[in-house]
């Protein structure tokens, strides 16, 4: 079973060569892949002089979203021909040595493990306001869209990478954290079989959270947005997910068509998730 671990950075310089060190020690048959949004803190230099030949970096041109940074792992995962891909965040809040159990989790017939700090013998290091708006927010989510899961909004998760392309990658280009929310409904709607493992989730190890204060209003939205959705549409049978190539940056992968078939946005844009670049069929 060929793994890759992803995850993002941005300035996190005194957290990504301890969560390199911990991914490799959990999960030593595994790729390991960084998408770095072009930090300033010496992230970069740290990632450079770490010479292993199961560690891919992709530095992107400047803070161009966590949510495409996500799907640029996905579409670099299915690209070259990975069975497993962990996702999680690169600040230590979640543990490399849960990525086994999860991993363990992706039995015959489900193709999507969260580590959740809700369910049954997981945990939460946030306390006081935090606390009480994260579960608030799990709580309103399992409420609303009616999908039975403890957890919504953490990255921590394992994907079967042959199930990635069920999803309708164009509707998933939505800002900030939100994105974590529209995935689990995508892949519900879907036909994605979805499934939880207790983590506990703890404070970051170094540096500063990259949470906006106007980041809750905006998952609230989104919310409503996703209950409407669930509710009163109903999912294409049939997606499309090329993997196509941006002639701008020379990346053969990271394309996303909105003017597919199923886009209803007139005058959508093509986007690429590894340049940013945001264009016409004709010029990207």
């Amino acid at each position: 079973m060929k793994k890759l671990v992803f995850f993002a950075t941005y300035n996190e310089a005194g957290n990504v060569a301890s969560m390199i060190e911990r991914i490799t020690a959990s999960t030593p048959d595994a790729d390991i892949l960084v998408v770095d949004d072009n930090s300033k803190d010496g992230t970069l230099d740290i990632l450079e002089s770490i010479a292993r030949p199961n560690l891919k970096v992709i530095v992107r041109s400047g803070k161009l979203g966590l949510g495409t940074a996500h799907l640029l792992a996905w579409k670099y995962a299915i690209a070259h021909g990975y069975d497993v891909l962990v996702t999680m965040d690169g600040d230590h809040s979640h543990d490399p040595a849960d990525i086994p159990r999860l991993i363990d989790g992706l039995k015959p017939g489900v193709d999507l493990v969260i580590g959740s700090r809700y369910a049954k013998g997981g945990a939460c290091d946030y306390t006081g306001y935090r606390l009480r708006v994260s579960q608030a927010a799990n709580i309103a989510a399992r409420l609303l869209l009616g999908i039975r899961l403890t957890e919504f909004t953490t990255s921590f998760r394992v994907f079967r990478v042959s199930r990635l392309s069920d999803i309708d990658f164009q509707t998933l280009v939505v800002g900030g954290y939100s994105f974590f929310l529209a995935v689990i409904v995508q892949a519900h709607r879907h036909g994605l079989k979805l499934d939880e493992r207790p983590i506990h989730f703890h404070e970051r190890n170094a540096g500063v959270s990259k949470i906006p204060p106007l980041e809750i209003f905006r998952g609230m939205a989104n919310l409503l947005r996703l209950t409407v959705i669930c509710h009163f549409s109903t999912a294409s049978k049939v997606v499309h997910n090329p993997q196509l190539a941006c002639t701008r940056c020379g990346c053969s992968y990271s394309k996303l068509d909105l003017h597919g078939t199923h886009s209803s946005r007139v005058g959508a844009q093509d986007v690429c998730v590894n340049c940013g670049y945001k264009g016409t069929a004709a010029n990207l």
